[in-house]
């Protein structure tokens, strides 16, 4: 019960920093190459949120913060995000799987610009961040059919040949 409550408080507390901390992604316009790179902190704080907060499908930060990364992912001419078949077929029309996977794209390339030209750096990584989100019970998320495929190679040291 106390490790219950415990982990519920530390859930509340992060999601009230967050939500201190966290811009009006709404309201942020990106209409030129020079918008993108200048709102790349808020990108990354959009992702950083979508990976760290448990998941709700009513939760509307989460939804604002998601849009807002896909508008930017749209925007920027510094990175290229791409959604290969060997992905596509592990979310399979999933799109709170997908929404993860753009946030953990974004995350790694914001992060690591030095590897941010390597799309299979990326995707790898990408799967990564999804995987550490679903395999945290914390986070309410279910673990996909397909997912579970994907967290037993990555246990197994095989990743990047599941997704080849």
């Amino acid at each position: 019960m106390k490790k219950t409550f415990l982990t519920l408080a530390i859930c509340f507390i992060s999601c009230f920093a967050f939500a201190q901390s966290l811009p009006d992604f709404k309201n942020i316009k990106i209409e030129t190459a020079e918008d993108s790179r200048t709102v790349e902190p808020q990108a990354l704080q959009a992702a950083n949120y979508n990976l760290s907060t448990p998941f709700s499908s009513k939760d509307l930060t989460r939804y604002q913060a998601l849009s807002f990364l896909i508008r930017w992912m749209s925007a920027t001419p510094d990175f290229k995000f791409d959604l290969d078949q060997s992905v596509m077929k592990f979310i399979k029309g999933n799109d709170d799987v997908l929404g993860l996977y753009m946030a953990g794209m974004s995350k790694y390339v914001l992060e690591n610009r030095n590897d941010s030209k390597d799309p299979n750096k990326i995707k790898l990584n990408a799967i990564s961040h999804v995987l550490d989100y679903a395999e945290n019970p914390a986070n309410n998320f279910k673990l996909s059919k397909n997912l579970k495929k994907l967290s037993e190679a990555r246990a197994n040291n095989e990743l990047e040949k599941a997704l080849q």
